[in-house]
């Protein structure tokens, strides 16, 4: 008997005998087709080629694509486990010609393989084709042996393949198997006629040859393609039961050793009879694994609601099998056995897709035994068989019911539910979530994963960089971050200004890298990626990035120092008013109304520094509020304190309340450099600084920067500046002889211009066009020194605008207004423009006709004056 392993390894290695090309199977969560929850056919990866939006890169290909089928159009979620046929997950064996090969090497291949590779008798044989489609009916018939009798007509119900409403679509023919009368479920009913596409379970399909040919129009007519292709699906499970012999696809290799598990675990014998159960869990759990390892994940909405749904579907299953405790995660390694030879993205997920499982699962099982009792409830206060929308939802609500569940149990129980009125009842809440302020965390208490009674997190980082401690509560987001309770750590959380440590939480089991801790009131709330393996044993080592720390201490520490100096020096104003403890950079806002002087901004690096360098002791302790006030320490305006506070002293130089980590000396800090001091509000400045390793790195990259310049300059770099100062005046001195050489060309110009002048009535007028480019605004002002009873208009072109100056000699004012000739101008090519009465500009398109527009100057400018 031939293996499932074997059967999709002899479909492939046929096609690729063929000059196929093997194509991976895309994930089952789509990467850019947003159209539909999960990848459901083979076709979807190359859907963008059907529809002429890209070029194939193969003539031929061959795969076997993992599918999904639950939520959205193709639905099957509901029906499994009643029969053995129906699945969520499954895998689709394919072959495509792209405008390559087509219907006849399709048929003949396809019955090459069942027939002569797989042996399957002939005389089972069926094929059906389209009533248009006389072509293959023909083909059928001359390249192949098949009984002519079983080659049939069918309509577009079973027979014709669409895309969509418009787009690709063509005939399909479609090959079936008579697997016998035993498997008619239809035979005692009076009358019935065991056929191909018939509604019985006697002929079953094997594979459908799509042929793609036309495209349909919005009017619903067929256009043929410019392109023909050749799509091709058989269900792996469905081939492999016939091969196998089985009644059942789920009496295949494909499915047993998970059954033959779950049996195994619950203690209840599987049978085709009662084995719905077993069913549902087995073809559930493959489903979630392929989910799982392509990015999906559990939710409330979208295809995650979906998933969610499949889970807690498994899970109730579960418990009618007995079930009390979560179970779905112990069957991901007999899935992984069975499918990640060929599906090698299973493998090394297996520690993560069981630890979502098993979260969702404890977090199902918290709220459904509550649920279940308060089921019970609704359904012995009910009058009637309907259960009302919105006790269905205070299921949902409360109890994590998905609506199909509810549903579940109330057809068990003779009742039906009211969805109308539970979808109106969800859209209440959105509305109010919409509304709602949102505050605290973002994981509730059904949310987590509890393994010990949560307790205030005792933060060990003031004088410990690792340490032990026990999980005490773990979620998982969608966005598969992990968040995670201990009861100490230390690891800093984002308060105060200084961001939260990073570092990573282990044992044998896993590895999380963290990348972000909050403090959400008392519990510190760690959260980050699996980097190995998935949460089991509680007790971990966490362990912060002491380097990274060590940046942030650093920086900390200095911005105290930063505070008492700019005090010190701009006066008792200044206040601290916010602060970024970074570890590559400190920010820090102050009140103060002016920008920093030159000297004040040296003055205030100098004497940071000077502390840094006197080494000052830095000490911290615990003391009561009003006692450390008293003593001096500076409280933060609008900061919230309890009655004991922290106070980080300096010394006798600074003292403040502070629950920061800060170095144990200000030597330690190095070195700072202020990069940077501007305003972010009235009356509040910024400053922002580098200290340590980024100071250094900071001073280098600007010593490089010094060079290159030198470099440029061509000079040593103690002589940038004598250097620099040369080139500008030299840089001055040309544009002075530069300014001296067009001014002297100018008045050429404006010479000749003058004597070409054409005498109007009562002036005369000058039309000329400057090179591309020139300065109008200079031009203009020599210009109109030289006009006496003169008009000037002057043009010059730039890219696809023109520029018009006008100017009025000094004899011709004001009785005609260069602002008002130049408006007129401007409007004859639909631009806009003025001035004064003696000089005006204007801008605009540049006409198409440029000399056109040139002949028609005299006549706007005597119709701008007699407007004047």
């Amino acid at each position: 008997m031939l293996s499932s392993k074997e059967i999709r390894s002899q479909f492939i290695d046929f096609f690729l005998s063929k000059d196929h090309r093997f194509v991976h199977s895309s994930p089952v969560v789509p990467i850019d087709d947003p159209t539909i929850l999960f990848t459901n056919a083979g076709m979807n990866q190359f859907k963008s080629i059907f529809l002429g939006q890209k070029e194939p890169e193969v003539a031929r290909a061959v795969n076997s694509q993992k599918c999904i089928r639950a939520g959205g159009k193709h639905n099957d979620l509901e029906e499994v486990g009643k029969d053995g046929y129906h699945h969520t997950f499954f895998e689709m064996l394919g072959n495509w010609s792209f405008g390559d090969y087509y219907k006849k090497e399709a048929i003949d291949w396809a019955w090459e393989l069942l027939t002569e590779v797989w042996k399957l008798d002939k005389n089972l044989l069926y094929a059906t084709v389209h009533n248009s489609d006389k072509e293959a009916y023909a083909l059928w018939h001359e390249v192949t042996d098949i009984d002519p009798s079983h080659i049939t007509y069918h309509g577009d119900k079973d027979n014709f393949w669409e895309m969509g409403d418009t787009g690709p679509c063509g005939p399909c023919s479609e090959i079936h198997i008579d697997r016998g009368t035993q498997h008619c479920n239809k035979s005692h009913l009076a009358g019935h006629k065991c056929t191909v596409n018939g509604d019985c379970d006697r002929f079953i399909e094997l594979w459908n040859l799509v042929f793609i040919q036309y495209n349909r129009e919005e009017d619903r007519t067929l256009s043929p393609l410019k392109n023909r292709y050749v799509d091709t699906g058989a269900g792996l499970e469905r081939i492999t039961q016939v091969l196998q012999g089985k009644n059942s696809n789920y009496e295949t290799d494909l499915f047993m050793p998970i059954i033959e598990k779950i049996a195994e675990y619950s203690g209840v014998p599987y049978s085709s009879e009662t084995g719905m159960s077993h069913r549902v869990i087995a073809d559930h759990i493959r489903c979630l694994c392929f989910a799982l390892a392509d990015g999906g994940f559990p939710s409330n909405e979208g295809r995650g609601y979906v998933l969610r749904r499949i889970l807690r579907r498994a899970a109730r299953h579960g418990r009618l099998l007995g079930f009390a405790e979560p179970f779905l995660f112990s069957l991901v390694d007999t899935v992984i056995q069975i499918m990640g030879h060929h599906f090698e993205e299973l493998k090394g997920k297996d520690a993560y897709i069981k630890m979502v499982i098993k979260a969702e699962e404890v977090r199902f099982n918290k709220t459904l035994d509550k649920g279940l009792m308060k089921f019970d409830e609704i359904c012995a206060q009910l009058r009637g068989n309907t259960i009302a929308g919105k006790d269905a939802f205070a299921l949902y609500d409360t109890y994590g019911f998905p609506l199909d569940l509810s549903m579940m149990l109330a057809e068990e129980k003779g009742l039906s539910i009211d969805q109308e009125g539970f979808a109106a009842e969800m859209e209440a809440q959105r509305e109010r979530a919409r509304k709602a302020s949102k505050f605290g965390s973002a994981q509730t208490e059904e949310d987590w994963i509890e393994l010990s009674e949560p307790t205030p997190t005792i933060f060990t980082g003031y004088d410990k960089s690792s340490d032990t401690a026990v999980i005490q509560r773990y979620s998982i987001n969608d966005r598969q971050v992990v968040a995670v309770q201990l009861s100490q750590t230390p690891f800093y959380a984002e308060s105060g200004g200084q961001v939260a440590d990073t570092g990573r939480i282990y044992n044998d089991d896993f590895e999380l890298k963290i990348h972000d801790v909050k403090k959400i009131d008392d519990a510190f709330i760690h959260y980050g990626t699996l980097s190995r393996g998935a949460i089991a044993s509680p007790q971990v080592n966490a362990e912060i990035d002491l380097e990274r720390r060590e940046d942030i201490t650093r920086n900390h520490t200095a911005t105290h120092l930063l505070h008492k100096v700019l005090a010190s020096i701009l006066g008792a104003h200044v206040q601290q008013k916010g602060s970024l403890v970074h570890p590559d950079y400190l920010r820090f806002d102050f009140t103060h109304f002016q920008a920093l002087s030159p000297s004040e901004w040296d003055e205030v690096e100098k004497q940071v520094n000077q502390a840094i360098r006197a080494n000052m002791k830095v000490n911290t302790k615990i003391q009561d509020i009003n006692r450390a006030k008293a003593e001096g320490a500076t409280a933060l305006f609008g900061e919230k304190y309890g009655d004991e506070v922290r106070v980080v002293t300096i010394d006798a130089f600074s003292k403040e309340l502070c629950g920061g980590t800060h170095v144990s000396a200000t030597g330690d800090i190095g070195i700072l450099k202020i990069v940077s001091e501007g305003s972010v509000a009235a009356g509040i400045r910024r400053i922002e600084a580098v200290t340590g390793r980024a100071a250094l790195t900071y001073i280098a990259d600007l010593q490089k920067s010094y060079a290159k310049v030198a470099e440029m300059l061509n000079c040593p770099q103690n002589m940038i500046e004598q250097k620099l100062e040369a080139q500008k005046q030299h840089i001055q001195d040309l544009e002075a002889k530069i300014k001296q050489m067009q001014a002297s060309h100018d008045q050429a110009e404006i010479a000749k211009m003058l004597d070409s002048a054409s005498p109007q009535e009562g002036f005369k007028l000058i039309v000329a066009e400057l090179d591309e480019g020139s300065d109008l605004k200079a031009f203009a002002e020599i210009l109109k020194e030289k006009l006496r009873d003169h008009i000037a208009v002057i043009l010059c072109k730039k890219a696809d605008k023109l520029s018009i100056l006008v100017a009025v000699g000094k004899v011709l004012l004001p009785q005609y207004q260069a602002g008002k000739l130049v408006s007129a101008l401007a409007q004859k090519i639909g631009g806009k423009g003025g001035g004064r009465p003696d000089s005006a500009m204007a801008g605009g398109p540049l006409p198409t006709d440029l000399d056109k527009f040139k002949e028609l100057i005299p006549q706007i400018i005597k119709s701008g004056i007699c407007e004047s």
